[in-house]
């Protein structure tokens, strides 16, 4: 089991860190900490000259209190992400990472590797673990009690559901949560389905390309393709011999 888990992590690491590469490489040169300075910095040639007062020895000097001097930008590097840039990668990982780990049920359902992989639980609880702090840290950003607000309406009976939805998805963050929300679920999902079909002989394959793609209809064609094969309904992990022990 730990070595499993060691092969999944090396797997997924690159993706991770590709992805905070990615958002963060173009961040890292610090601006100058007044924006009158930068402004001043980039048009140092619209500058009025400053005025020349004699000096003691009959040269002319330049005054001490009207010269400007040009601000030095620094081009130190910073090792801290922002809480967007936190967030951004997270997305972005749980964006392509699913897409790995579907082509292996999908397009090598019965390889070793693929059951190595998919068959613990691991790749699913990694996901959720990058979605949990992309979660965790779009709470702790201001006006995400106003998100909490606007769900309420989504629950009214007496407000329209769709406007409500419309009203959250206008909010970064909550889109940052939903979107890795539906791609974890689905990829949950279609482990059951991969797994139904090894256990009782059914293709799978038409039944997750349904359910990356569109979700709950994966799910249907695999109910579909189990009846036409009189496999019978998909019993998803449910035993009655076990739930009715007494």
């Amino acid at each position: 089991m730990l070595i499993t888990m060691r092969r999944i992590a090396r797997a997924l690491l690159p993706l991770l860190v590709g992805a905070i590469v990615a958002r963060t490489s173009h961040g890292f040169v610090q601006q100058p900490s007044s924006p009158l300075l930068g402004c001043l910095s980039g048009r140092s040639h619209l500058l009025p000259t400053a005025p020349l007062s004699p000096g003691g020895d009959g040269r002319r000097s330049i005054s001490p209190i009207t010269a400007i001097t040009k601000p030095k930008v620094s081009t130190s590097t910073s090792v801290g992400l922002s809480a967007q840039e936190i967030i951004e990668a997270g997305v972005s990982f749980d964006t392509f990472a699913p897409q790995f780990l579907w082509l292996l049920i999908i397009g090598l359902p019965e390889a070793d590797i693929t059951k190595k992989i998919m068959g613990p639980i691991v790749p699913i609880v990694t996901l959720a673990l990058v979605h949990l702090l992309i979660v965790a840290v779009a709470a702790a950003q201001e006006g995400a009690l106003d998100q909490v607000l606007i769900f309420r309406e989504v629950f009214d009976p007496s407000l329209s559901q769709l406007a409500g939805m419309q009203k959250l998805f206008e909010i970064s963050n909550f889109v940052a949560e939903e979107w890795p929300h539906v791609l974890i679920w689905d990829l949950f999902v279609g482990r059951q389905i991969w797994i139904d079909g090894l256990e009782r002989g059914i293709d799978t394959r038409l039944s997750l390309a349904f359910c990356n793609f569109i979700g709950p209809p994966g799910l249907l064609v695999h109910v579909a393709t189990c009846l036409i094969t009189g496999k019978g309904l998909p019993p998803m992990g449910y035993k009655e011999d076990v739930v009715t022990k007494d």
